[in-house]
């Protein structure tokens, strides 16, 4: 299909940007403020996605990405309407390399942290942002995860999210490089979890 296609059949934003952009966007400081607990994605049902990326996926991108923010689609997702359409509806600029993006986002099949920008000692908030659509949050009979950290009283349970162990493994090793690090954000439908770089994460015994 060609650009002036694409255009011709680009899928709908937010019916009420603003509106929908912070709800949306209320949601995803609860995620990160309250680290491993379900939220809920309110966007409005005029919203539309393009091919392959999910509706709950869009609806973050639609929020978090502006003029000023880089964007990663790896592989899987890439594909020239979901381009178009991100760069349509937010002026984000198209970034081809992980390691430069402000915001990544991938499957679960394909999560990966190495490589990501992790910010500095001075400016943690450079680090970047990994948005991972999964096919599940549910807290199943295999391994679990705690949580502990800000946001969190005593400990928070969580499942693996459709992630591989290995990928949690290599979110452990990371903790003693706070304040740099990666904060995440797991979407599966329209529920949301969140993690940020200050979460501490232990793996439970099976």
């Amino acid at each position: 299909m060609t650009a002036a296609e694409l255009l011709a059949h680009m899928p709908r934003g937010f019916a009420d940007a603003t509106h929908d952009a912070q709800a949306v966007f209320r949601s995803v400081l609860d995620a990160l403020s309250r680290p491993g607990r379900l939220q809920t994605l309110q966007a409005s049902d005029g919203l539309q996605a393009p091919a392959p990326l999910s509706r709950g996926l869009t609806a973050l991108l639609l929020t978090l990405l502006d003029t000023e923010t880089s964007l990663h689609l790896t592989e899987q997702l890439a594909s020239d309407a979901a381009w178009m359409y991100c760069r349509f509806h937010t002026g984000v600029q198209r970034e081809g390399d992980a390691a430069q993006a402000d915001f990544v986002a991938t499957r679960a099949s394909h999560a990966q942290l190495d490589g990501l920008r992790l910010g500095s000692d001075e400016a943690p908030q450079q680090g970047a942002t990994l948005i991972v659509d999964t096919g599940s949050l549910a807290l199943d009979r295999g391994p679990g995860l705690r949580l502990t950290g800000p946001g969190i009283e005593h400990e928070q349970r969580m499942g693996l999210c459709g992630l591989p162990l290995t990928f949690w493994q290599q979110r452990i090793a990371m903790q003693p490089l706070f304040p740099r690090g990666v904060d995440l954000l797991l979407v599966c439908g329209s529920q949301l979890i969140g993690v940020p770089r200050s979460t501490l994460i232990t793996i439970e015994a099976p």
